[in-house]
């Protein structure tokens, strides 16, 4: 059944909806990642805008729904809000974080085709100062609240967060790209033969010769074991099938209407 919500509440930019989800579940899922500003009079910057112009920035490897909900939070903080995305660059992310799955083109990407995002600044640089909010009209930067230090400085956000020009969002704490590249790692040789099933050659998937052949012993017993346990189901299905209606029969009383039955076929 169609929710009734289509995708809006109130004014609020909202996820699709989902089949079978009623629309107070609906609400009750992401009341707490909306919160928007409620009064405009606190921030003297904005006086007589209509658009707000709001800025977050992020690495966005693997994108996920989690970053997409962030992104939603940074685009319902007002009526009319408009999102400036950027997207970290490959260097300062390996220099300053370690490696990603994807390039910085495909993150890009991944980024520029969420609803929530207006414009995307890719490569962005990995700290901002007030020149950068100048030059791109940027009216908050929206972040998780969390302290982020860097060398000597406890926050990078410090000197935004005292201008009044910084915007808090919650993370969804259940999903991480690292938490993503964990289960792989953890069922990596399933992976791996998945893989090669698939086509991928050892030298694409970085394994020697002998994981590779490994890999292809142990898929050849798990086959052998999926043919043995075979037969030996339908063994079983086919010898207990006759024993069991034996006793069944056995045990049915005297006289039933299947043993009368039985009584006059054979007496035919």
């Amino acid at each position: 059944m169609e929710s009734n919500t289509k995708n809006k509440v109130d004014h609020l930019i909202m996820p699709a909806t989902l089949e079978g989800e009623t629309d107070d579940l609906y609400r009750e899922k992401y009341k707490m990642y909306l919160n928007p500003v409620s009064d405009r009079s606190k921030y003297g910057h904005i006086d007589g805008k209509d658009e707000i112009r709001v800025y977050t920035d992020g690495v966005f490897d693997m994108f996920h729904f989690g970053h997409a909900r962030y992104l939603m939070q940074a685009k319902n903080m007002f009526p009319n809000t408009y999102v400036i995305c950027g997207v970290a660059s490959d260097k300062d992310t390996k220099d300053l974080k370690g490696n990603t799955v994807m390039s910085e083109e495909e993150r890009c990407e991944s980024v520029r085709h969420c609803k929530y995002v207006d414009h995307v600044i890719c490569p962005a640089p990995w700290t901002i100062n007030l020149d950068f909010l100048k030059k791109h009209k940027i009216d908050f930067v929206v972040q998780n609240n969390t302290p982020y230090p860097m060398g000597d400085i406890p926050d990078v956000y410090k000197p935004i967060k005292d201008l009044g020009m910084f915007l808090p969002v919650l993370r969804t704490e259940t999903v991480s790209t690292s938490d993503y590249i964990t289960r792989i790692i953890s069922e990596y040789d399933s992976y791996l033969s998945r893989n090669l099933q698939r086509g991928y050659s050892r030298h694409d998937l970085n394994i020697t010769y002998l994981k590779e052949k490994r890999l292809e012993a142990r898929r050849t017993v798990a086959g052998v074991h999926r043919i043995i346990n075979s037969y030996i189901t339908d063994f079983l299905e086919y010898f207990y099938q006759p024993i069991s209606h034996r006793i069944i029969s056995f045990m049915s009383p005297v006289g039933s209407d299947n043993e009368d039955d039985e009584d006059k076929r054979n007496a035919e």
